[in-house]
């Protein structure tokens, strides 16, 4: 814990003091292999979810059964539509996450996708961090040479600094835009040191004080004396981002200028629920990638379904939404929303289905619920060990800066490995449910 405070891997904690994040102490194994598939599905998440948010007759057209019972999901179709084309150049920075469950035959390891995070995909920094004091712990040891090195932040500058480049105005800054009260705090603080140790500005604003102190001149963002060039969001994917007109502006204001949104509505909108679900159809993942890439990307979706379609089960074939409630144990119900706390399991999971109507349901989709094995983990959280089974969570961290067609970069940046306890349903670091973690070479 002394190092963790000593490093950087930290929060700030419920009464504003700073604390360690939670830890693992041990690393999480993984087959090399297992780890380049990972890393190489990147740029092709990326592509796809940039060629997704290109096909706005695509986004309106898949969303908008949920969006009309959904005021935050409309509102974001609406600005997209408006804002297409404000800005050519494109930066993603997405990370795609996943769980490894056994596959066919022994020791073959399939990795299952979660979800794929394109707005404020979070813990780039800590999970350095994380990595760093598994070297600490393990120096002088035979693990320390199997510890798959990892500094994500380093990439995200990058692309940060390739975009803001772009623009051509060294006087241009980078506005974070974020939560107010946030307790990550250190996080994007990483993130923003390595952007000024390359000599571009940052601040800092919520999107309400975008709104509020903000305008549009000669096309650029402006906002305390400075032109943004780069409008970085780590708020923005909830309702509750949006509690007043001001904060809806200030998204108006980031979309409707020059200034690259990270990411623009389009893009958030790309990551949904819904698309994923969608997209795991072979001839609707056809439509945007090349064979090669959609066989690849197909292979990481788990069961994802409408609530009204069919799913064949062993009892029979059963409406997606009837199956849930006659099984409960094997789905996971999920809205279009992102960040942790969102999704219903059993008992509120089938309390919503049975009193809902098929417009209601319309906003959520279905999800098999995924079952890693699980391994015995030492996690820390504030100042307690638990020593129980847990699962890890594996996510890869991946930018795209493009052009049209044209991509000027487009790859892996590293990953985050977030251990909970297997009986939890969260995996939220933040709220205390996950353990940073890291990767270690499998010994086998």
């Amino acid at each position: 814990m002394d190092w963790a405070l000593s490093h950087g891997l930290v929060k700030l904690g419920a009464n504003g003091g700073v604390i360690h994040a939670p830890f693992t102490l041990e690393p999480f194994p993984i087959d090399p292999a297992v780890c380049g598939r990972l890393a190489a599905l990147t740029p092709l998440y990326n592509r796809l979810a940039r060629r997704v948010a290109e096909s706005l007759d695509f986004l309106s057209e898949t969303l908008g059964p949920a969006a009309r019972d959904d005021p935050f999901l409309r509102r974001l179709l609406e600005l997209a539509r408006a804002s297409a084309g404000a800005q050519p150049l494109q930066l993603a920075i997405n990370r795609s996450d996943y769980f490894l469950v056994a596959g066919e035959g022994p020791g073959v390891w399939r990795a299952l996708q979660v979800e794929l995070n394109t707005i404020a995909a979070s813990y780039a920094g800590l999970a350095s961090r994380a990595q760093a004091l598994h070297g600490y712990l393990a120096a002088g040891t035979p693990e320390a040479g199997r510890l798959l090195a990892n500094d994500p932040i380093a990439g995200l500058a990058e692309a940060l600094a390739a975009a803001w480049k772009r623009l051509g105005d060294p006087r241009r800054v980078c506005l974070f835009v974020l939560q107010p009260g946030e307790r990550n705090v250190f996080d994007q603080r990483l993130l923003e040191f390595a952007l000024r140790e390359r000599g571009i500005g940052v601040v800092r604003h919520s999107l309400e004080e975008v709104g509020g102190q903000g305008s549009i001149r000669e096309g650029k963002l402006a906002i305390g004396g400075h032109a943004v060039a780069v409008a970085y969001l780590r708020a923005g994917y909830g309702p509750g981002d949006y509690s007043s007109p001001d904060a809806w502006r200030g998204r108006e204001l980031i979309e409707r200028s020059d200034a690259v949104a990270v990411p623009t509505a389009a893009a958030q909108l790309a990551g949904s629920k819904k698309i994923q679900q969608v997209l795991s159809r072979e001839e609707v993942l056809g439509r945007f990638c090349e064979a090669d890439e959609a066989r690849a990307l197909s292979g990481t979706f788990a069961g994802l379904y409408d609530p009204e379609e069919p799913v064949a089960m062993a009892e029979g074939a059963l409406p997606a939404w009837r199956a849930a409630l006659e099984f409960p144990q094997r789905f996971v119900l999920k809205p279009q929303r992102e960040g942790g706390g969102n999704n219903l399991f059993d008992e509120e999971m089938t309390a919503l289905l049975r009193t809902s109507d098929a417009a209601e349901r319309a906003a959520y989709i279905l999800m098999e619920r995924i079952a890693p094995a699980p391994r015995r983990s030492l996690m820390v959280s504030e100042g307690a060990l638990r020593d129980g089974d847990s699962v890890s969570e594996i996510g890869r961290f991946g930018v795209l800066l493009a052009d049209g067609e044209t991509e000027h970069l487009n790859r892996d940046v590293g990953y985050l490995v977030r251990t909970k306890a297997a009986d939890s349903r969260e995996g939220g670091v933040s709220a205390g449910f996950g353990h940073l973690s890291s990767l270690i070479e499998s010994a086998e």
